[in-house]
């Protein structure tokens, strides 16, 4: 394991050093020409580099918690997030591949990730904190560089060069207590890790049971949507949820009212998939699905159903359709079978790396699989 960790060390310090017309961070995947997207960092899709970040459950030693890994794209492996020789990873005091496992993303030469903490104040009020910190790309030699207050959890989180956006939830508690009232105000908010900045660009909505999510990116916007419910007594009693829709625009700062097409509800009054990335934006309209490129320009799919996968979005020119069986080639509108024993059941492709697509499992782990194009669009 640790001459495996050496290996990927290596190639991480490499790859930082990327050449101007590369893309760290997007697995050298393509997106619409001259077009820079933000990448997701999430369970279902944290790339970073030449590899993705993702987590595994520890359950041993008298505790629980979780450990950071690294998979290589390059050759395939994975291994823990720690350097230390002779190391048991079984003691998060000593093992660095713990208390990394939220939203860890690389810029430059260092490896960033947050941590939660919370104290009473004197007045009786529970405060809580997200910590940012800063560590070599082993995870050693950690600093605390910032502090957020006041947030309790970060919601989804996107990252675009050095700078990660992210929905971030107050949480209003009783005085003393510490007894969560239902009441949240959900913020959209950004962390430039060159800079070292924290900026909150506003509230989008409050209510009881607030949320934001983050859908992605389109035309240099976030477009990021929620729901809430009115008053508490709605709240205990299960009323009905009011859905929410906002867009912040990246260079501005601004937030506004979302202003593309939202999808159709389906038969149980959910809205149907979205999705924004890559200088393509897709909803469902009815029974037909309809994406749009960033020039504004259209395409319909008549009876087609887009896949419900936060992690379903463009890549390297085709969008695909796992769960159909299918992807569509941006360039001509053209649908086309994909081999399903290209892409198992309950997989997605993650990206495209080295004119290779990564494909990866949607239970997690190390269930990642390198495919060539000839292989997806092959016979079965």
């Amino acid at each position: 394991m640790k001459k495996l960790f050496a290996v990927i060390l290596t190639a991480l310090l490499i790859l930082t050093a990327c050449g101007e017309g590369e893309k760290p961070g997007n697995g050298g995947g393509e997106y619409a020409e001259g077009y820079e997207t933000a990448r997701m960092s999430n369970r279902f899709s944290n790339l970073n580099l030449n590899g993705m970040f993702y987590t595994e459950d520890y359950d041993g030693n008298g505790f629980s918690a979780q450990r950071l890994w690294f998979f290589d794209f390059d050759s395939m492996r994975s291994a823990l997030m720690c350097a230390m020789p002779n190391c048991r990873h079984d003691d998060p005091e000593t093992c660095t591949a713990f208390n990394m496992d939220d939203h860890p993303t690389v810029v430059g030469n260092n490896l960033y990730f947050f941590r939660c903490g919370a104290e009473w104040d004197k007045d009786g009020k529970l405060r809580q904190y997200r910590y940012v910190y800063k560590a070599e790309l082993d995870g050693s030699s950690r600093t605390k560089i910032d502090v957020i207050e006041d947030f309790e959890t970060f919601g989804d989180l996107v990252v675009k060069g050095p700078v990660a956006y992210f929905t971030a939830l107050y949480r209003e508690q009783e005085d003393h207590t510490g007894v969560y009232t239902g009441y949240e105000k959900a913020y959209i908010c950004s962390y430039d890790f060159e800079k070292e900045k924290f900026t909150n660009y506003g509230m989008l909505k409050d209510g009881y049971g607030a949320s934001g999510f983050i859908t992605g990116e389109y035309n240099g916007c976030l477009y990021i949507r929620g729901s809430y419910i009115e008053d508490r007594d709605g709240y205990k009693n299960g009323a009905e949820w009011i859905d929410y829709y906002r867009r912040l625009d990246l260079e501005s700062g601004e937030i506004s009212d979302w202003d593309m097409p939202i999808s159709s509800l389906n038969q149980y009054g959910n809205v149907k998939p979205m999705f924004a990335s890559g200088g393509f934006y897709g909803y469902m309209d009815g029974e037909n699905a309809v994406i749009i490129d960033s020039e504004g320009n259209e395409m319909v799919f008549e009876n087609y159903e887009l896949p419900d996968n936060i992690a379903a979005i463009p890549i390297n020119g085709y969008f695909f359709n796992a769960d159909g069986g299918t992807a569509i080639d941006l360039s001509s509108g053209e649908i086309i079978k994909i081999n399903k024993k290209a892409i198992p059941k309950d997989s997605y492709v993650l990206c495209c790396y080295n004119g290779d697509y990564i494909v990866y499992s949607q239970f997690g782990g190390a269930n990642f699989k390198k495919v060539s194009k000839d292989e997806i669009f092959g016979d079965e």
